[in-house]
């Protein structure tokens, strides 16, 4: 009983192990059919991945498509641009042949009408030739016995003639005088008319045919009244020759009113000519601006076409290449899942197929009745040994062969429990698998979210590329805010030495190009230059009477070299006005523009500059519009021209701008592509002269800004704490004008009104009084370079030497200085020598000494370089020598710093003085000063000069005109001569 329960309960626990058995089985089948259905869904996603890449693709090629069109389509306007540009070039010369088909008609009517004219005048002449025959042959059969009578006849016939012909020879004076007055005509309208050869030509070919044919018309007239005379002298002779003078008084006015029409209509012909020659001109300038428009449009469009395809296409290969290698990296890994799920399969198969061999039991319960089946074995063999008996022995050899099959049930059991535990090896091998699938998944998902940005981004891009092209209207706005014109009204313009300058500037023009002027073409020439130099002169000097009327007073020197300088912009584009705050550095542009007819703008500059935009304006993203500054409206408008649709416009006017307190800002920040640009103008022709890019925007093509000649830039400087210092570069490329420290305070008791400003200066006029070449010989220029290269000597000892465009805009300034051009055309070689040597002075303070700034003045910088320049100043008898003192002096704490004008004290105010600065100035002055008591009278230097010279540690000749002026009490001349006894005595 006990061995029956115990055996029940093994059964029972055999039972429980294989439903735990059975469990896990269960578990790991439906772990099985998750990793199934998960692979499922990965294969579906995957799929999904597949499609959504095969949609990108299809969106790259729309988008490609896309571009293409767009690539169509602006081939499209650049073959419609090229047409257009082939009409206007082909309708050019129809447009001329319509112009001049009306006088081309008319001329051919005249000349048809003269030719009938002559046949009919031939004709009469025949028949007058016969009359006469008749009428000779009838008078020689009548006055064969009247001879006397004759004769008599003959002698008042011979007083008719000569009468007759002198009347003729008048009429051929008057001829010839209006032939004279034509071949004028003719030679001005060709000069004027270079353009136009061939119609020209024409109408020479038709004015000669027209003076044929008058001659012809005479000549056959006085045939005709001669032959007329001889016929009626018999008959009428009183009546007649009164007929035949009062003929001849019609057919002479006749004459004269034909000859003035003939005169009126070619001067109308001349009129027109000239209106269309400007109408084409202006024509012609509107096709070349649009041209150079549409080829910059059209080179940046093709080459961002170029960019942005091979930026698409690279874009698209690298995209397909990428998705190519993740679809074969997906499809490896779908082909070796699907695999390892085959394997998986068959290894549930094979433990399936076991369960049914062992009739549906558990391995482990199996083994566990294996167990218990030996154990009941060994306690029979307990039994069996303790009693052996038959009973026992039957039951010992029935459990014997119950272990022999139970021994190969375990072999068979443990052979597939083994298959069963490699099963389980390789389920754990696939769920291993199945988790690095996983994780793999994970980071490919991670790289198709990353792809997807990246493609998401390069959308973003496609549209911001194609919204670029949608700008070109905001460009157009742009421009439009730009372009607004910053004078209002319509400047009235000076009609100053026009007609003069229209005459100089085609002679000019000619000489330059080499061609031989006549004498009466060379004298002309001389004329106009003096004219237009004792213009400027006049110009100059209304500009400083009005001042002084005004009730400030800039001395002679100051206002011309002001005016020198803006003349010589190509060298030097800014002019910088220094000084003591409040002696007019403001003011002298702002007078100088008001009373001479030029257009100015002061621009005050704002510390906080530092770039180009804040000078011109910029694009407000905010407010989504162009924020142009006054100064770029003015720019634009000074470039161009006054017509019907643009009557504001100022490029044939002279325009200034001043930038006021310059220094405020680092000027090498705000205005550096202002220098580079005006520099480069210098080798420019004509019109062809640098443009500034204005920049519009963030994918807006910049608009070019061109840097004409008609305006001129302007600066005042203060040097204190608040200030910047101007650079090398600054130095080098403007002209700094010092103006002096006031010894006496002007009162002012009365503000005036400033009045009406003048009319606006002609640009033609401005440019006729440039010099554009160095006039000067070897022996007027060479002691001034000579004095220069050995100042640069003393200056590359400090490391301040002198360049090539120093020296080159010292002698351009020279040669344009007022005085130095009239003295040239003078042929004044004395007063050229002495304002040859103002200019340089002037030249000396504006463009030397600002290099000297900031060496120290003692030591090895003092004795190398400033003892031996100023050895130089004295030794030339320049008048700077006492500012160069004050500049070295101890009051600039060591330091080498130019702060004055004492130099130009010498320039005496003389309201009524009109003329130059010559030797006449000291006569008219000495006129005006009374005279000092202290007048020397003889060659001696009086005691007074020599005592303070000896109070002052100084030799007789380092004193300068205005010590000897301030110590003697002289006049400006006196001061000259004593100053020459001075220098005497060194040399002696």
């Amino acid at each position: 009983m006990n061995s029956k329960r115990n055996n029940s309960t093994q059964v029972t626990v055999n039972n429980g192990k294989g439903g735990q058995a059975d469990r896990t089985i269960y578990c790991k089948e439906e772990d099985l059919l998750k990793k199934q259905q998960e692979l499922k869904e990965l294969e579906y996603s995957l799929s999904q991945k597949k499609t959504s890449i095969a949609q990108k693709e299809q969106a790259l090629k729309a988008a490609k498509d896309v571009i293409a069109k767009k690539e169509a389509e602006m081939n499209d306007k650049r073959v419609h641009l090229e047409e257009m540009e082939l009409q206007a070039k082909n309708g050019f010369p129809k447009l001329f042949e319509e112009k001049f088909a009306g006088l081309r008609k008319q001329l051919e009517q005249r000349e048809a009408k003269c030719m009938d004219e002559l046949e009919s005048l031939e004709g009469e002449k025949e028949k007058l030739r016969q009359r006469e025959v008749a009428v000779q042959k009838a008078e020689v059969q009548r006055d064969n016995g009247y001879a006397d009578a004759r004769a008599k006849l003959d002698d008042e016939l011979f007083n008719l003639r000569k009468e007759q012909e002198k009347e003729l020879e008048s009429l051929e004076g008057e001829k010839e005088k209006l032939r004279q007055r034509e071949v004028a005509v003719q030679k001005a309208e060709l000069q004027r008319d270079n353009g136009y050869a061939d119609a020209r030509a024409k109408l020479d070919d038709e004015l000669f045919n027209l003076r044929k044919e008058q001659k012809k018309e005479l000549e056959s007239k006085r045939a005709y009244t001669l032959t007329a005379i001889e016929k009626e002298l018999s008959q009428e002779r009183a009546s007649r020759i009164a007929a035949l003078e009062k003929e001849v008084a019609d057919r002479f006015k006749a004459h004269e009113v034909a000859i003035q029409q003939e005169k009126d209509e070619l001067e109308q012909k001349r009129k027109t000519l000239l209106k269309d020659q400007a109408e084409l001109d202006e024509l012609k300038d509107e096709l070349e601006y649009q041209k150079q428009r549409l080829q910059s449009r059209k080179e940046t469009l093709e080459e961002r076409e170029v960019t942005l395809n091979l930026e698409v296409d690279t874009k698209i290969v690298e995209r397909k290449q990428s998705f190519e290698n993740e679809k074969s990296v997906l499809n490896d890994e779908i082909a070796r899942l699907r695999d390892s799920l085959k394997t998986s399969c068959a290894l549930i198969s094979n433990f399936e197929e076991l369960r049914h061999k062992l009739d549906d039991e558990d391995p482990a319960a199996v083994l566990l009745k294996l167990k218990t089946y030996e154990e009941e074995i060994k306690k029979l063999r307990d039994d069996l040994a303790t009693r052996p008996t038959q009973e026992m022995q039957e039951t010992f050899d029935r459990l014997k062969s119950e272990q022999r099959e139970l021994q190969q049930t375990y072999e068979r059991l443990a052979e597939e429990n083994q298959v069963l535990r490699s099963s389980a090896r390789a389920q754990s091998d696939l769920e291993m698998q199945v988790s690095e699938l996983t994780d793999k998944n994970k980071s490919l998902l991670r790289r198709f979210e990353s792809m997807d940005a990246e493609n998401n981004r390069l959308m973003e891009e496609l549209k911001r590329l194609q919204s670029s092209y949608e700008r070109e209207q905001d460009r157009e706005a742009r421009i439009r805010d730009i372009e607004e014109p910053y004078v209002q009204k319509v400047l009235p313009r000076s009609t100053k030495l026009i007609k003069e300058v229209e005459q100089y500037r085609p002679l000019t023009a000619a000489k330059e190009n080499g061609k031989q002027l006549t004498s009466e073409q060379s004298e002309l020439l001389v004329k106009l230059e003096k004219d237009i130099t004792k213009g400027e002169l006049e110009w100059l000097d209304h500009i400083r009477e009005s001042c002084i009327d005004y009730g400030l007073r800039f001395p002679r020197r100051i206002l011309h070299a002001f005016h020198t300088a803006l003349k010589t912009s190509e060298w030097s584009p800014v002019t910088v006005l220094a000084g003591v705050s409040g002696t007019g550095k403001s003011e002298l542009p702002r007078l100088y523009s008001h009373f001479g007819g030029v257009n100015f703008l002061s621009l005050s500059v704002q510390p906080n500059w530092d770039s180009q935009e804040s000078m011109l304006g910029f694009f407000n993203s905010i407010d989504n519009k162009f924020d142009s500054q006054p100064v770029l409206n003015l720019l634009t408008q000074t470039q161009k021209r006054k017509s019907e649709e643009y009557p504001l416009g100022l490029k044939d006017a002279m325009n200034l701008v001043l930038m006021d307190e310059m220094n405020l800002a680092h000027v090498e920040l705000y205005f550096a592509e202002f220098l580079s640009k005006l520099e480069q103008r210098r080798g420019c022709k004509g019109n062809e002269v640098p443009n500034l890019e204005v920049k519009l925007g963030a994918g807006i093509q910049h608009y070019d800004l061109p840097l004409g000649r008609n305006v001129l830039w302007a600066g005042t400087m203060n040097q204190d704490e608040t200030t910047k210092s101007l650079s090398d570069k600054v130095l080098d490329r403007g002209t700094v004008i010092n103006f002096p420290r006031p010894t006496t305070l002007e009162r002012r008791s009365k503000l005036k009104p400033l009045g009406e400003r003048e009319a606006l200066l002609s640009r033609k006029l401005w440019e006729s009084w440039w010099c554009r070449e160095s006039k000067f010989t070897d022996d007027q220029i060479l002691p001034f370079k000579s004095f220069i290269e050995e100042m640069n000597i003393s200056l590359s000892m400090v490391g301040r030497a002198l360049g090539h465009r120093v020296w080159q805009s010292i002698e351009y300034y020279m040669a344009n200085y007022p005085d130095v051009q009239e003295a040239q055309r003078n042929n004044d070689d004395v007063n050229l020598a002495k304002a040859m040597k103002i200019a340089f002075e002037d030249q000396l303070v504006q463009k030397v000494m600002p290099k000297l700034r900031g060496i120290e003045t003692r030591g090895k910088s003092k004795t190398e370089c400033l003892e031996k320049i100023r050895a130089q100043l004295v030794s030339g008898d320049y008048s700077i020598v006492a500012d160069f003192d004050w500049a070295c002096s101890d009051i600039n704490y060591g330091q080498f710093i130019w702060s004055s004008a004492n130099y130009l004290k010498d320039d005496v105010p003389v309201e009524e003085l009109k003329t130059q600065y010559s030797e006449s100035l000291d006569t008219v002055v000495s006129m005006q000063v009374e005279p000092s008591t202290n007048v020397n009278t003889s060659n001696q230097i009086p005691d007074e000069l020599i005592n303070h010279a000896r109070n002052q540690s100084k030799d007789l000749c380092q004193l300068t005109i205005a010590e000897i002026k301030k110590v003697i009490g002289c006049s400006g001349k006196e001061a000259k001569s004593l100053k020459e006894l001075c220098n005497n005595t060194k040399e002696s």
